[in-house]
């Protein structure tokens, strides 16, 4: 099992000018690749010195500065997007479709680049991180969590604001253990604010909306930003980019909070319960829909599921007709459209809030396709004792 750890560094200009001359190098490398691979797709995919001398001769001067480790991961990466890539075309993925890779533009891309820990002498000392002689000591945030295990990888990345971190990826002797209760719960998902996360116990958690918050201020800097970019000119001012920066940072600060308060709630449920069930929605899909793009990126459901993925056992049921199937006799109401908060139920006259019963046939849909009944304490939770599983039908 791997786990990722994560710090901010504090690099002096000299290893700024290391780690800003690598990035380029890195994605100069990725293009000459993609650019010529293009051309011709059976070209062979060689390494960064063999590629600068026959497309970028110039570029082998650049390399006494840099450190080579992270253009060999260069090299590694460039050539699994095109084995996935022929694979997805070939129909061997599964499924999966992987698009052709495409040109890293530096204004775009994430600027990343990371260093394989295997044959170098790498760690966390009193003078900070080590990473090669010619980078030396860098100096790392205060430490509220020592990363534990067998060191992989280390990535160094700059945030859009400038900041910069390294990412410690390590292999764990142990497997992290979960909580074994035997509670579940299942969880709708709304775009409705109030109703964020509806439970199977009818618990709703609101959702904070942090970027709401903060589009008075963010459509300001916007605008100064705007006014102070001048079409045409390469190089802008000063004061362009200072205005870019206080955008950057009050971006960056919205994600933190974001990822701090799901982290919160999922770290809750965990603790909770051993199972949560979930619908299996494309977030992505969702997200392009012109009514709820905003709305879905600033609740982030979908970077709630990746944590609860690895805190708790997480299973994805099907979503079709959980809001508009009765939890009591599994008849499906057609007449429970948008829109549609509270409804009876017509053969048995249950009233029913749309969200709490949609999470309460998550919670059975989860219960029979994970467990196949499950233990006794799933089964009371779940209140399961003498019914079956809704099947879908037509009134």
């Amino acid at each position: 099992m791997f786990a990722t750890y994560e710090y901010r560094i504090y690099p002096t200009k000299e290893q700024l000018s290391v780690f800003n001359k690598t990035l380029g190098l890195c994605r100069l490398y990725y293009n000459l690749v993609v650019e010529h691979k293009n051309k011709d797709y059976r070209m062979p995919i060689e390494g960064y010195k063999p590629t600068f001398t026959k497309f970028k001769p110039e570029a082998l001067g650049w390399l006494n500065d840099v450190d080579s480790m992270p253009l060999g991961q260069v090299w590694s990466d460039v050539r699994g997007a095109y084995t996935n890539f022929f694979s997805s075309i070939q129909g061997s993925r599964k499924g999966k479709v992987c698009n052709r890779p495409t040109f890293k533009c530096k204004k775009i891309c994430k600027a990343s680049f990371r260093y394989p820990v295997q044959k170098m002498c790498v760690g966390l000392y009193s003078k900070g991180l080590y990473v090669s002689s010619r980078l030396g000591y860098i100096k790392i945030a205060a430490q509220s969590q020592f990363c534990e295990g067998k060191w992989k990888n280390i990535t160094f990345k700059r945030s859009a604001s400038g900041k910069w971190y390294v990412k410690i990826c390590v292999e764990l002797k142990e497997e992290q253990t979960k909580i074994q209760n035997g509670k579940a719960v299942g969880i709708d998902w709304n775009c409705s604010d109030d109703s964020f996360l509806t439970m199977s116990d009818g618990t709703k958690v609101k959702c904070p909306r942090f970027l709401k918050r903060k589009e008075k201020q963010l459509e300001k800097y916007q605008q100064v930003q705007s006014r102070r970019f001048v079409k045409g000119k390469d190089v802008q001012s000063k004061r362009y980019y200072r205005a870019k920066s206080k955008v950057a940072r009050l971006h960056e600060k919205v994600a933190n909070q974001r990822r701090d308060w799901l982290h919160k709630v999922s770290r809750e449920l965990a603790n909770k319960y051993e199972y949560v069930f979930v619908e299996d929605i494309n977030m992505q899909k969702m997200s392009a829909e012109k009514e709820h793009g905003r709305t879905v990126g600033d609740q982030g459901f979908g970077l709630l599921r990746q944590y609860l993925s690895y805190k708790t056992n997480l299973v994805k049921v099907p979503a079709q007709y959980t809001s508009k199937t009765c939890n009591v006799c599994g008849i499906v109401n057609k007449d429970v459209v948008l829109g549609v908060k509270q409804w009876v139920c017509p053969v048995c006259s249950t009233q029913h809030d749309r969200d709490i019963n949609a999470a309460r046939n998550i919670l059975y849909l989860g219960v029979k396709k994970t467990l196949g009944g499950g233990p006794a304490e799933v089964l009371n939770n779940a209140r399961l004792q003498n019914r079956e599983c809704p099947k879908p039908s037509v009134v």
